[in-house]
């Protein structure tokens, strides 16, 4: 049931990803994220009457909303250090800008509150680019990119495609990009916090499947040995390649460019591939759709 729903569904998301991130490549813009900041700096504005980007660099810090909970993107160490994909990408940015990054630590359905209320710059946390988020906020060009696979316990062969969703119950965040197609499929949403709990409630029964990519299911298994062979892959959600970016404020032009001219930089220096292969045991910085 419900596929007509998914595939105009799909339709909007790959279109809105197209108006977003181009031809998916990030291009220079002919100056350097540093030349950039450089320019705001000496432009003379203050920071009452400038923008975003000159109260960064007014600040000297590029306040980043995160979650510190969701391995292998943002998380502590066993030293209690924040760590993650996300964290070093933020940290690199900040240091294209020629600023400090901060970290502020926040359940994931209240970061994106966090720049509405000016209290955070930016968020840096695995997110997905969707049509409702693009209507509220900018985004930066795409910096990681993975299909989402349906997890299911290991004994239960009931779940196998799309159309076997029907009923089923699905442990997910209540703000996540794929709940519109779950429910075009019939599955009933049950709302968590983290996505360690969304696969703990799929292992002890309380819901029949999760959405997850690779690497956060590699982290957790490597986190929870004892789950190792509890758990399977029932199906790619079809045309479920997640674009994840940066979003910030509605019409800070400057200081988006700014973001996006570090990630290019970041991307052609390699750095990029370094740090997903680092985190994510594989490069997912580039589309498997790009030509």
């Amino acid at each position: 049931m419900g596929k007509m729903k998914w595939i105009s569904f799909a339709l909007a998301f790959a279109l809105l990803a197209a108006s977003v991130s181009g031809c998916g490549k990030q291009e220079g813009s002919g100056e350097t994220a540093a030349e950039i900041a450089s320019a705001a700096a000496s432009s003379g504005e203050t920071e009452q009457g400038g923008d975003e980007l000159d109260s960064v660099l007014s600040a000297g810090k590029l306040v980043v909303g995160i979650e510190g909970t969701y391995p292998p993107f943002t998380y502590h160490d066993e030293n209690d250090e924040i760590v993650g994909f996300d964290v070093e990408i933020a940290e690199k940015i900040a240091e294209k800008l020629g600023v400090e990054a901060e970290f502020v630590e926040a359940a994931w359905d209240s970061l994106l509150i966090g720049i509405d209320s000016g209290r955070l710059d930016l968020v840096v946390n695995a997110v997905s680019v969707t049509e409702e988020r693009a209507e509220k906020y900018d985004f930066s060009e795409p910096y990681y990119y993975e299909a989402r696979r349906v997890i299911v316990r290991a004994e239960d062969d009931s779940i196998q495609t799309e159309e076997d969703l029907d009923g089923k119950k699905v442990a997910t965040n209540v703000t996540n990009a794929f709940i519109p197609w779950y429910e075009s499929m019939g599955a009933e949403i049950v709302g968590i916090d983290t996505s360690g709990e969304a696969i703990e409630l799929v292992l002890s029964g309380r819901a029949d499947l999760c959405g997850t990519s690779v690497p956060v299911l590699n982290s957790y298994m490597a986190e929870h040995p004892d789950a190792e062979g509890k758990l399977k892959v029932a199906f790619v959600i079809p045309d479920s390649e997640d674009q994840i970016a940066i979003p910030v404020r509605k019409g800070e032009t400057r200081f988006l460019e700014a973001v996006n001219q570090a990630l290019a930089e970041l991307r052609e220096e390699g750095t990029l591939k370094e740090l997903s292969e680092k985190y994510l045991q594989g490069d997912y910085t580039s589309s498997a759709y790009e030509e």
